[in-house]
C-alpha cells in the first residue's frame, strides 16, 4: 500500500473484531486489505483464547506443510529436466557413434573391467541390479559366439530371504538355468534389509577364458592409450 494511506475507523474496527474472534492476520489482510505491518498495530492489545491460538497453530503448521509440499514438488521438476536434460547429451553422443558392434565391445570391456572377476576356468560379473546383469549378457550374447551351455548363475543373499526365490528370479531375468550353489551372508541375520526390491546378487560364470583375455587386454589398452601404462 502508498505510504499514509488512510484507512477509515470503521474499518479498523472491523479488523480488531476479526481478531477477536481468532482470525490470523493473513486472513484479515486479504479480506479487508491492510497490510500485515498496519494491522499489527490496530490489533496490538488484543488477547486471543486459547482455542483461538490453537486454531491459529494448527493453520501455520497445515500451511508449513504445505509449502514444503511445493518446495519438493519444485525441486522434483528441477531434478526431473537435469535428468533429461543429461539423457539428451547423452543420446546426442550415441547417435554420433560409429559401429554399434565396436561401442558394444568396448562397452564389456569396461564393464567387465570394474565389476568382473577372474579364475582359474571361468570369468564372471555379479551385480543387484537387474539392468546391469541383462545389459551384460546382452553385450556378451550379442557381440561374441556364445556358447549358452557355457553359462552359469550363482545367487547370493540375504539370511532372511527365500533363496529358492531368489534363484527362480535371477534365472527369469538371465534366461539361463545352471545355477552354482549360493549362500547368504551371516552377516546380514537380525538385520531386515530396508530396501523392498532387493534380490540379492546374482553372479554370471561364463566357462571361457578366451573372451575374458580379449576383454581384459582391450580394456588396458583403452586405458593405456589414454593415461599411459604405469
Amino acid at each position: 500500500m502508498p505510504r499514509g494511506r488512510y484507512y477509515s475507523e470503521e474499518l479498523r474496527e472491523e479488523a480488531r473484531r476479526l481478531r477477536r474472534e481468532g482470525w490470523s492476520l493473513n486472513e484479515i489482510s486479504a479480506k479487508l486489505g491492510p497490510p500485515k505491518n498496519t494491522l499489527t498495530l490496530w490489533v496490538r492489545g488484543i488477547e486471543l483464547q486459547p482455542e483461538q491460538l490453537a486454531r491459529l497453530l494448527e493453520k501455520e503448521r497445515v500451511a508449513i506443510g504445505e509449502n514444503r509440499a511445493l518446495a519438493a514438488a519444485v525441486n522434483r521438476q528441477a531434478r526431473l529436466a537435469r535428468i533429461s536434460n543429461a539423457r539428451a547429451q547423452a543420446n546426442g553422443l550415441l547417435n554420433t557413434l560409429g559401429s554399434p558392434h565396436q561401442v558394444n565391445h568396448i562397452a564389456a570391456a569396461m564393464l567387465y573391467l570394474a565389476e568382473g572377476a577372474k579364475a582359474d576356468s571361468a570369468f564372471s560379473l555379479g551385480n543387484s541390479n537387474p539392468q546391469v546383469i541383462r545389459y551384460w549378457l546382452y553385450l556378451l550374447r550379442s557381440g561374441f559366439n556364445i556358447d549358452e551351455a557355457k553359462f552359469r548363475i550363482q545367487v547370493l543373499s540375504r539370511v532372511d530371504q527365500n533363496r529358492d526365490e531368489l534363484v527362480q528370479y535371477w534365472k527369469a531375468v538371465t534366461g539361463i538355468e545352471w545355477t552354482i550353489k549360493g549362500n547368504a551372508d551371516p552377516r546380514t541375520s537380525g538385520k531386515p534389509t530396508k530396501r523392498k526390491d532387493y534380490n540379492g546378487v546374482c553372479i554370471v560364470y561364463y566357462y571361457d577364458l578366451s573372451i575374458r583375455r580379449y576383454l581384459d587386454a582391450l580394456a588396458h589398452e583403452l586405458m593405456a592409450r589414454a593415461v599411459g601404462t604405469p
